[in-house]
Parts: structure tokens; sequence; C-alpha cells
């Protein structure tokens, strides 16, 4: 007659049932720091373009002209970034007089729609709205 197995003292599942219930939380983890990467990569990313149009906008002799010379930047080479697409970019610039001339440029990105943003309520997120700035001092080099 054969000995009834006892489940106390079966080992052979036990690997098993802990990587079931390790699992979850890691795989949350994995995709929590994959979902952060994107996002810090795309503030960082939006700032380089930022700063890149400021610096573009410099030869310019007028407001108009640097405006049109950091939008013109910021529409050529946008394509160029990995995590950014130029329909969810926007543009402002801004000059002030006094004290000292300065000529600022805006870029807003809408990361909406994006996979951290699909996710819903899944991760405590920041706002889908990001936007970088970059100043230059017009004249008296």
């Amino acid at each position: 007659m054969a000995k009834p197995v006892r489940f106390q003292n079966d080992v052979r599942a036990v690997s098993a049932i802990e990587f079931a219930l390790i699992a979850p939380l890691l795989l949350f983890l994995l995709l929590g720091i994959a979902c952060f990467g994107y996002i810090f990569g795309v503030h960082h990313e939006l700032q380089q373009i930022a700063s890149e149009a400021a610096r573009a906008s410099v030869a310019g002799t007028t407001n108009t002209e640097r405006d049109t010379l950091a939008r013109g930047y910021v529409t050529a080479n946008a394509g160029d970034y990995l995590l950014l697409k130029s329909d969810k970019m926007t543009v402002t610039t801004t000059a002030t007089a006094a004290p000292i001339a300065m000529f600022q440029v805006a870029v807003s990105y809408d990361l909406t729609g994006t996979l951290p943003y699909l996710l819903g309520n899944l991760i405590p997120l920041p706002n889908s709205q990001i936007s970088r700035t970059a100043i230059i001092q017009q004249g008296n080099y």
C-alpha cells in the first residue's frame, strides 16, 4: 500500500509559488522604471531642443528674426530627437528689454497618448504637459 503524500513536507513547487507571489511586484516595478525613464528622457530632449533653438536665435538682429530662427530650428530638427514628435510641440518666444535685453524660447510638449499616460491610474504620474525654457542675452557680448 502506497504511503499518502504529505504536502507539508513536499518542497518541489516552493520556488514556483514564490515566483508567482513576487513576479507581479517585480513586473510592476520594472514597468514603473521604464515609464519614468521615458518621461525623464522626454524632459531631457525637450530642454535640449529649447537650448539649441535659443542658441540658433542668437544670429537674429531683431526679435522677429530671432523668433523665426528659433521656430525654424525646432521645426527642422524635431525629427532628430528620438522621443519627441513635432506635432505635439509648441514653441513660444518672448523678448525682454529692461534691465537686460533677453530672448526666451519656451518649448511645450504634450505627453497625452504616450504609454505611461495610457496606463491610466496604474502609476502616479506628473502632469502630461511639459514645458522647458532657455534664455539668451541679447547684444553687448
